[in-house]
C-alpha cells in the first residue's frame, strides 16, 4: 500500500522505487536543516553531537515509523514454482493469484489498477482459487475493467502455484513463466520491472 506522498509521486512519474525512497530523501535533508538551525543556538560540542543524532534522525525515524521499508523493497527475490496450471496464458500476463476473504489480497487492488495504467501492454488477470460469488463482486467493483477475473478454473493447480502463500504473483510471457513473487517478497522493485516489462 502506498501513502499519500508516494501516490503523490507515482502520479507526477516517479519510478515506485523512487516514490519510495524520496520521502526518506527529504526527511534527512529536512533533518539536517533542523541541526543547521539548532547548531547556531546550541555552542558545546557535546551537545551538538547529541542534537545531530536526535534532530537529523527523527524526521526520518518519524516516517520509517508509520511508512516503513520492508525488505521486497529492497530485494527483487522470486521463486520457481513446481507445478503449474495445465492452460496457461497466452499473451504477456501478471497473474495474481488470491485467496477469498485474504486481507492481504484485497490490499493488490490499487496496486494492480495503477500498474494496469503505466504499462498497457501487460495484461492483469485474477486467480481465485475457490469460487466465492461475494469476492468476486467486491473485487469486481474495485479493479479497473481492463483487470481480469477468473474464479475456480483449475483452482488446485493455482494453489499449488501459489504454494499455499496468498497473493502470488506469475508473470507469463507466451505461455512461459519469466517470474513468480510471493507477497513476502513482490515490492516496489518488482512493481518498476513489470512496469518497464514488454
Amino acid at each position: 500500500m502506498t501513502n499519500f506522498f508516494e501516490d503523490f509521486l507515482l502520479n507526477l512519474g516517479f519510478s515506485w522505487t523512487l516514490a519510495k525512497y524520496l520521502p526518506y530523501v527529504i526527511c534527512l535533508l529536512l533533518g539536517l536543516l533542523l541541526f543547521r538551525i539548532w547548531v547556531k543556538v546550541v555552542f558545546r560540542w557535546w551537545l551538538k553531537i547529541l542534537v545531530l543524532t536526535v534532530v537529523c534522525s527523527l524526521p526520518f525515524g518519524l516516517y520509517f515509523f508509520f511508512y516503513p521499508i520492508y525488505q521486497p523493497d529492497i530485494y527483487n527475490t522470486a521463486y520457481i514454482p513446481k507445478i503449474l496450471p495445465e492452460k496457461l496464458p497466452s499473451k504477456t500476463t501478471l497473474a495474481v493469484v488470491v485467496l477469498p476473504g485474504c486481507p492481504y489480497c484485497a490490499e493488490t487492488t490499487s496496486e494492480m489498477n495503477r500498474l494496469a495504467l503505466q504499462n498497457k501492454k501487460l495484461q492483469i488477470v485474477y486467480y481465485f482459487i475457490s469460487e466465492d460469488p461475494e469476492s468476486v463482486r467486491i473485487f469486481r467493483k474495485n479493479l479497473d475493467r481492463r483487470i481480469g477475473i477468473q474464479s475456480g478454473i483449475d483452482a488446485t493447480r493455482w494453489m499449488l502455484a501459489a504454494e499455499g502463500v496468498f497473493p502470488s504473483y506469475l508473470l507469463f510471457d507466451n505461455k512461459q513463466l519469466k517470474r513468480a513473487w510471493h507477497n513476502t517478497s513482490f515490492g516496489v522493485r518488482a512493481l518498476d520491472e513489470l512496469r518497464a516489462y514488454k
